[in-house]
């Protein structure tokens, strides 16, 4: 049976204080947290505000204004603005849904990004003797800065982002 031996702080030298990021941050070192899961939040309350407003109104004119005693031409001319309203609140819910598969989109681009990050998060130990963050397979101490750019998602994203354009305009030369 092969045992698992914690890897040495590259300061100490030592492993009997050497934790994961996961286990620094569950005993609570808060800026050890895992990068967060890219999720878009797409606000649908004004959409629903607007539905309920003209679905409001066009029930209120269904339920005060027809009666067996209006004229055909205003009966008709009700219809059609009921038509128009309920083709009205399915045009929004339209925009709505295109909204949120959009939002759902661009969170999927940021997938790799975190899965790079996540990876990166798991590698990482801490050692709480020398309060310091280092790569054990470079055996090399990380600075806050480094180890935020490590975890980040957005800026990854922006850089590849970045890099993809720059291939594609050296590619149209």
């Amino acid at each position: 049976m092969e045992s698992f031996q914690k890897p040495l702080c590259p300061l100490c030298r030592q492993a009997d204080q050497v934790k994961t990021l996961q286990a620094a941050y569950e005993s609570g070192v808060q800026r050890f947290a895992p990068p967060p899961m890219p999720v878009k939040q797409v606000s649908m309350i004004k959409y629903i505000g607007a539905s309920v407003v003209v679905i409001t109104v066009c029930s209120f004119f269904v339920i005060v204004l027809l009666g067996p005693d209006l004229p055909d031409p205003v009966r008709y001319i009700q219809a059609g603005i009921t038509i128009a309203a309920i083709v009205a609140v399915l045009v929004i819910a339209w925009i709505a849904f295109q909204r949120v598969v959009q939002g759902d989109a661009e969170s999927q681009q940021l997938f790799p990004a975190w899965d790079q990050a996540m990876e990166n998060w798991s590698r990482l130990r801490y050692c709480t003797r020398d309060n310091i963050v280092f790569d054990p397979q470079q055996n090399k101490a990380i600075s806050d800065e480094a180890l935020v750019t490590l975890l980040a998602v957005e800026a990854k994203h922006a850089e590849a982002d970045q890099t993809t354009a720059g291939i594609a305009q050296s590619a149209s030369r």
